[in-house]
């Protein structure tokens, strides 16, 4: 499901208080505020995202704790894996250096800059909630889990690939 950008952008548009509007006036000014509002669009999305997957790790660590105390220690170095590249992808989306680092360049977003920025930013909260709904399934398997492993890793890869693609935009924005 695409976002409706348009809204979007009338209801951000609609929000802003008066002081904002004057300020819009002042020469030079605007690419100021625009600049830190994409800083702060970043790290929102980024934030929120690194909570999803923060997440998805505690629920890896409860059915890793499940396992053992069945005693059933078959898939234990799998889970253990896809703990680590949680722990991977958490730290990469939460602790990434971009926007601030490139505080001198100029600010000239391009309304298709934008949208792209937007269509990342959607796809990582869309893998993200992917990964939530697989390892929600991964709970209710019995037997065999290398198939879903498998596909958890796929989820975790194509986040980490998106991600960096997203922060290849966010730079060239910036």
């Amino acid at each position: 499901m695409q976002p409706d950008l348009e809204n979007l952008k009338k209801r951000i548009g609609e929000s802003r208080d008066l002081v904002d509007k004057v300020i819009d006036k002042l020469p030079g000014y605007t690419g100021y505020v625009e600049k830190g509002e994409l800083y702060e669009a970043d790290r929102v999305v980024r934030s929120f995202v690194a909570s999803k997957l923060l997440d998805c790790k505690k629920y890896i660590d409860e059915i890793i704790r499940s396992e053992t105390k069945k005693n059933s220690l078959q898939h234990l170095a799998d889970l253990e894996s896809i703990h680590t590249l949680l722990e991977k992808a958490h730290k990469k989306c939460a602790y990434a250096e971009f926007g601030r680092s490139a505080s001198s360049s100029k600010i000239n977003p391009t309304t298709e800059e934008m949208t792209r920025l937007i269509e990342f930013d959607w796809r990582m909260i869309a893998k993200a909630d992917e990964l939530e709904a697989e390892l929600a399934k991964l709970s209710g398997v019995q037997g065999d889990l290398s198939s879903e492993i498998d596909r958890i890793r796929k989820i975790i890869s194509d986040f980490e690939n998106d991600f960096d693609q997203r922060k290849n935009i966010v730079l060239e924005v910036l």
